[in-house]
């Protein structure tokens, strides 16, 4: 028997789901999907973390939270994803993708949409879930990213993360299902020189590439991060007033902002299994 399809108000209920990917490793995408997660929920949000690096999560080391169950547990053994769940700072639940299993990070895309689908029992206890991609533009991340409602990629200043980012976008845009991408400038000077930087990203990438492009916002380097990480705690917890935990608040009140004008304009019911991407031509 075909469901019927989602009504507006079952698409409002739904959580909002933010992809946050980078087309290179080590420009901070994992501490930028921690530290807004939690943000979020110091917001008043209900909010999970998925930790999709498959085989090389780290979310939770972040955290300071202890190896766990792992969606491991759940593809090769059956746990349900209710009891691989563990508790984070303000609230928040994070999914682990777990470490050091090379099987995850092959995994097929219809084992991953699958997985996917069993998010849907917690449809009514989330109002955002936050997944932390692999970097690279591998099927399994792509595939992630078109089916969030808000796509984020997280840019430096380095040119080897300009490069990778735009190839990013360049497999979205071919791809056709991915119209607007929000960009956060990571480990910037200060918030102009976040501005110039994603000004001249997406004058390069608007020349050539049919996709939108919006800034999110910018995170400056803080000194403060490191001490977070090595005390393992996320920086927005361990350090709410420095500079970035401060920016991270405020991207925190732009998602919420935009959840409220976009999401419900277009919806995108994809992740949990339900028609296609409302955003798609």
């Amino acid at each position: 028997m075909t469901s019927p399809a989602p009504t507006g108000q079952d698409i409002r209920n739904r959580p909002v789901v933010v992809a946050v990917a980078s087309g290179k490793g080590g420009v901070g995408k994992t501490h930028i999907s921690v530290n807004l997660s939690v943000a979020l929920a110091k917001s008043g949000k209900r909010v999970m973390l998925f930790d999709a690096d498959l085989g090389l999560a780290n979310a939770g080391v972040m955290l300071g939270r202890p190896a766990g169950r792992t969606v491991r547990d759940a593809l090769k053994d059956g746990v349900p994803l209710t009891e691989i769940v563990q508790p984070g700072p303000a609230g928040i639940g994070l999914v682990s993708g777990g470490s050091g299993d090379a099987g995850l990070a092959v995994i097929e895309d219809g084992v991953l949409d699958g997985f996917c689908r069993e998010f849907r029992v917690f449809e009514d206890d989330l109002d955002y879930l936050v997944i932390d991609t692999a970097a690279g533009i591998a099927p399994s991340v792509t595939s992630l990213v078109e089916k969030s409602d808000f796509a984020v990629i997280v840019l430096t200043d380095e040119p080897a993360s300009f490069i990778d980012a735009y190839g990013i976008l360049k497999v979205l845009a071919q791809r056709g299902r991915c119209r607007e991408v929000l960009v956060v400038t990571n480990m910037v000077p200060n918030a102009l020189a976040g501005r110039r930087l994603f000004a001249r990203f997406k004058q390069v990438a608007g020349t050539f590439l049919d996709i939108n492009l919006e800034h999110l916002g910018s995170i400056p380097h803080d000194n403060h991060v490191h001490s977070a990480a090595m005390r393992k705690r996320c920086l927005v917890e361990a350090f709410p007033l420095s500079a970035a935990g401060q920016a991270f608040n405020s991207l925190a009140l732009d998602i919420a902002k935009r959840t409220r004008t976009d999401i419900l304009a277009t919806p995108n019911t994809a992740f949990f299994g339900e028609g296609c991407d409302a955003r798609a031509g």
